[in-house]
């Protein structure tokens, strides 16, 4: 029982032991991106069906309806004068096609049928049949569809430059991997740095203690030692923490990966800088901003048609409009007298579909009407409603194609300088590694001939492996700085730019 409940504790401190190792590498996780799904690539989809259904509700607004309408009354009402019929049961049905065409027409054609009988049998299934044509045009605002056309235009813009900017997206989403990737990479490489110095630390802390129960050394040194062992394990784990919030980013893009004990493949981060600054050098012979390697200026233009037709949406906002109405209509109408004798001598009328048909064709009941609507908007609030509506639409475009048009040339031009610059910064840097490895060997030979005390070689140990650490941050900041650049030319030809 005592073995059950010690076995049970190690699986409650040490779950990552139990759980799925996986290995990764870029490779791997570009894989991963491109065939599991992940919130971030959903979100992405998302926003281009969203564009897609914008643009298939501006289509849907022209297509044709096909409508109908049933309706059936039957009362045992009196009427209300003596003499005056209540019709019961009556039947009514209509059915027609609605469509609305891009030139600013709404057009409706429609038959409608009214069968009624009542009077105490002296009126018996009178039928009317109706045919109709309505057409309603837009005289101001939406004149031969100026209106409707550019909202039409500017969904299907919208539509295109939400499909590039999802394909743009994705890749972005792909290099953010990479980024977090490289970020493991570094932290591992700095781990292992520090697990050399702090192992070095733990054996300094032992000799030390040997030698002050030698009565070599004193209490201070031995303290000296120890703290050194504490500190660098302190620097330790704060690598370790760092990589749990590196690991959390990774899991919260890549949810399959959540509850897996990750594991980086072997990689050779110096063989990479040499990658990165052969592209690097590639980038440098392009001279002026490649636009071919870009989807950006795409995008930037579809903003700007969009814009264009914006202006004009804009200005039909609250304004004067003026509509024209027009209708034409056929009726047939059945009732006819069969001449029998009622109480009244007026004798039964019946009727039915067929003779309001008959009655249609044989004589002209055809009638037509037009009419003007016009609506004028008073007092200022509309039209200030309309001034703050342009100025915000066309400062929210404008700020968007200035943007991309600017970070194409910002990122283009400033590429090759940050590597450079960077480059010079990674040979100073291990160019004192150097000398501070020289010079650690140097005083490690002193302070076992008791030339130099212990606090002098702690610095120069410390020296070293701070100048070693600052090797991979700016390691990093290279391979982040070149991923920038791909973030905008995505289709950056060199083989960093993996897709």
């Amino acid at each position: 029982m005592k073995k059950l409940l010690t076995l049970t504790l190690l699986i409650s401190l040490a779950p990552s032991a139990f759980a799925d190792k996986v290995k990764i590498s870029e490779e791997v996780l570009l894989k991963i991106a491109s065939t599991e799904p992940t919130p971030q690539l959903d979100q992405i989809k998302a926003s281009l069906l969203e564009a897609q259904s914008k643009k298939g509700e501006a289509n849907d607004a022209l297509g044709t309806n096909v409508y109908a309408g049933y309706n059936y009354i039957e009362t045992n009402e009196l009427p209300l004068i003596q003499f005056a019929p209540v019709f019961s049961p009556v039947t009514q049905y209509q059915v027609g096609v609605k469509k609305n065409f891009k030139y600013g027409i709404q057009g409706n054609i429609y038959s409608s049928f009214d069968q009624r009988s009542g009077g105490n049998g002296q009126f018996n299934d009178l039928t009317t049949v109706r045919y109709g044509l309505e057409l309603n045009l837009d005289l101001w605002k939406d004149l031969f569809g100026r209106l409707t056309r550019k909202k039409l235009e500017n969904a299907e813009t919208m539509a295109k430059q939400a499909k590039l900017q999802a394909d743009v997206n994705e890749k972005v989403f792909k290099l953010s991997l990479r980024r977090i990737y490289w970020s493991l990479v570094a932290n591992n490489e700095k781990m292992k740095i520090s697990k050399n110095l702090y192992q070095t630390a733990l054996k300094q802390a032992k000799d030390a203690r040997k030698r002050k129960a030698s009565s070599i050394a004193d209490k201070s040194e031995v303290a000296r030692y120890e703290s050194q062992v504490s500190s660098r394990k302190g620097s330790l784990l704060y690598l370790e923490y760092e990589r749990e919030n590196i690991l959390k980013q990774l899991r919260s893009m890549i949810p399959s990966l959540s509850g897996k004990d990750v594991e980086l493949s072997e990689v050779g981060l110096n063989k990479t800088i040499f990658e990165v600054l052969e592209c690097t050098t590639m980038i440098d012979k392009f001279g002026s901003a490649p636009y071919q390697y870009t989807q950006y200026d795409d995008l930037a233009k579809f903003l700007k048609d969009v814009q264009k037709n914006q202006e004009v949406i804009d200005e039909s906002y609250d304004g004067v409009d003026l509509k024209l109405s027009t209708s034409f209509i056929n009726t047939g109408v059945a009732s006819i007298n069969d001449g029998s004798s009622t109480f009244n001598n007026q004798g039964a009328f019946n009727g039915s579909y067929d003779d309001a048909i008959d009655d249609m064709n044989n004589n002209d009941r055809s009638g037509y009407s037009y009419g003007l609507q016009l609506n004028i908007p008073l007092g200022a609030k509309g039209s200030d409603t309309a001034d703050v509506k342009k100025e915000y639409n066309k400062r929210k475009l404008r700020a968007n194609i200035v943007n991309m048009e600017n970070n194409i040339l910002a990122t283009h031009t400033q590429i090759s300088k940050s590597i450079k610059v960077l480059g010079e910064v990674i040979k100073s840097q291990k160019s004192n590694s150097k000398h501070l490895s020289i010079r650690l060997k140097e005083m490690k030979r002193k302070y076992n001939q008791a030339r130099i005390p212990e606090y002098v070689l702690i610095q120069d140990q410390d020296a070293l492996m701070s100048s070693d650490l600052s090797i991979v941050d700016t390691q990093l900041a290279i391979l982040n700085t070149l991923l920038d650049y791909f973030v905008v030319f995505t289709e950056t030809p060199c083989s960093f730019n993996r897709k």
